[in-house]
């Protein structure tokens, strides 16, 4: 009977008394429980540390975009800096060279608000171009730090000018 092979029910007779030894001893006292804990604890307190500074970091550096007349429909919510885009209204520019001082109006066909810029304008600025300025409300006009212009993905040579493909092939390199 012993020199055979050891019967299934010996075996797991061994299995179950090798998952019963017993644990280490710094588990089997309390000291390595609390540490654990501790540890835990702190690695918790310290991804929620993490976590605060990043969603505080963000949010100061967010900018809404929003349309005028999403602006006339709750202007309340957007008390802070936002970006405001539209199309510049047909004859509403004003750009006075001495002061570089630029007046006018941002409309999305359903409600038109003033902007107000000191600067120069950018070289794409025109009437009835898309825009977006960046800034925030003043008694219902916008006062603009930044003037974002929405341009064409084409870029084609001027008229009647030939384009030299050695120019542009050194251009790009």
């Amino acid at each position: 009977m012993g020199l055979g092979r050891p019967s299934l029910g010996a075996a797991f007779r061994h299995l179950r008394r090798l998952w019963a030894l017993p644990a280490p001893p710094s588990e089997t006292s309390g000291g390595g429980r609390i540490k654990r804990l501790i540890y835990s604890l702190a690695g918790v307190a310290l991804l929620g540390v993490a976590g605060f500074f990043t969603y505080q970091a963000l949010a100061g550096s967010l900018v809404y975009f929003i349309l005028p007349s999403e602006y006339a429909a709750a202007p309340e919510k957007y008390d802070g800096r936002v970006r405001l885009g539209g199309i510049v209204e047909a004859g509403s520019v004003n750009f006075d060279d001495e002061t570089l001082e630029l007046a006018f109006r941002v409309t999305d066909y359903a409600q038109t608000y003033p902007v107000r810029y000191s600067g120069a304008p950018p070289e794409l600025f025109k009437p009835n171009s898309g825009v977006v300025v960046v800034g925030n409300f003043d008694n219902n006009t916008f006062v603009s730090n930044e003037v974002l212009i929405k341009h064409s993905e084409e870029y084609r040579p001027a008229a009647g000018k030939p384009v030299d493909l050695e120019d542009l092939k050194n251009a790009l390199e």
